[in-house]
């Protein structure tokens, strides 16, 4: 197993994986989706309770996984994944790798209900494919040369999104 400081010192190899906090790429794809139907007007739907559905749910699902790492007393900050801890397994963690993101993707979709353009849907889809690409990948690198075999194994228990 590697330590912490030689996961440090790697040089990552795409200069936007980990540098974008993800709460920064969740308001700039919540402003593509707002912006959108001011540039294509297509209205689909909007749903009051959709908005407040996925919105709520998001937000409950978010700040669970939140609560997880604080209990856990682990790094919470997601740029700095090298000062990871332990590994997080409980709670909401038993059922998604990212609860924080998956949290965060649904109340994209409850926006997304509240505009109701079709095409906002592409904002949820490239938050997604982003946070996927730039911040879960590369910070599943660091935590398996961090903990080696047993976050192998939690990758192999736990869906990465749901």
């Amino acid at each position: 197993m590697r330590c912490v400081s030689t996961v440090k010192n790697k040089k990552r190899e795409n200069m936007l994986e980990l540098k974008i906090p993800p709460v920064i790429v969740l308001a700039v794809f919540a402003g593509i989706i707002i912006g959108i139907p001011f540039v294509i007007s297509f209205y689909a739907v909007q749903s009051i309770w959709l908005i407040a559905f996925f919105i709520l749910l998001g937000v409950i699902i978010a700040l669970s996984g939140v609560w997880e790492f604080r209990k856990s007393k682990t790094t919470v900050n997601p740029t700095t994944s090298e000062k990871s801890s332990q590994i997080v397994n409980t709670g909401i963690y038993r059922f998604s790798r990212n609860p924080m993101y998956l949290g965060m993707a649904l109340g994209l979709v409850g926006l997304t209900f509240a505009f109701g353009n079709l095409f906002s849907w592409l904002g949820v889809i490239g938050f997604v494919i982003y946070i996927t690409h730039f911040q879960i990948i590369p910070e599943e690198k660091i935590l398996k040369e961090i903990f080696g075999k047993n976050y192998t194994d939690y990758l192999n228990q736990v869906r990465r999104w749901i």
